[in-house]
């Protein structure tokens, strides 16, 4: 269960989407510090790749250029994260994401990493982004389609069932 789920009433925030999305990141042997556990820095890069793939899923795939999916174009406005207990090996992580707010040009997402097997989490965080016009860096509203596909992905795309998807980065 993840802090956002433990607010004593298990409604959903204001503008929270029902529904998470599951995907499965590998750690590597050089990420770790010379404590030997994965380094602090590291879990927000885990956090964004999961996020990539989260926009993936909705099929919004990255393209370097820039007039092909600004639905991909927003900023970081804010970026939370606790640590619960070290990652020690290289290996499977298991990142889990909620939409916990979605307003006209921000979303807030909050993620929960862990074990693979979704037994023990190690950090927990929110990031906050703001779509813009790539012009412009003027805020931009997410369009209803990009909700739409958000909604469908987050109640029924992958890992909506509860099975992890076999998304381990090569």
């Amino acid at each position: 269960m993840t802090t956002a789920e433990q607010d004593g009433t298990g409604a959903r925030p204001a503008g929270a989407l029902p529904g998470r999305f599951r995907t499965v990141t590998t750690v590597a042997w050089d990420e770790l510090d010379a404590l030997g556990v994965l380094h602090h820095a590291r879990f927000v890069v885990h956090a964004e790749r999961a996020f990539s793939r989260l926009l993936d899923a909705m099929g919004y795939p990255y393209d370097p250029d820039p007039a092909v999916r600004p639905e991909r174009h927003h900023v970081v406005a804010g970026l939370r994260l606790d640590f619960a207990r070290p990652v020690d090996r290289p290996g499977p992580l298991r990142v889990e994401q909620r939409v916990t707010a979605l307003g006209r040009t921000s979303m807030t997402v909050g993620f929960a990493i862990g074990t693979a097997d979704g037994q023990a989490v190690a950090a927990e965080g929110a990031r906050t982004v703001v779509r813009i016009d790539r012009t412009t860096r003027r805020p931009l509203p997410w369009g209803e389609e990009f909700r739409r596909r958000l909604r469908d992905v987050l109640t029924a795309g992958p890992g909506a069932d509860g099975r992890t998807p076999d998304t381990h980065e090569g």
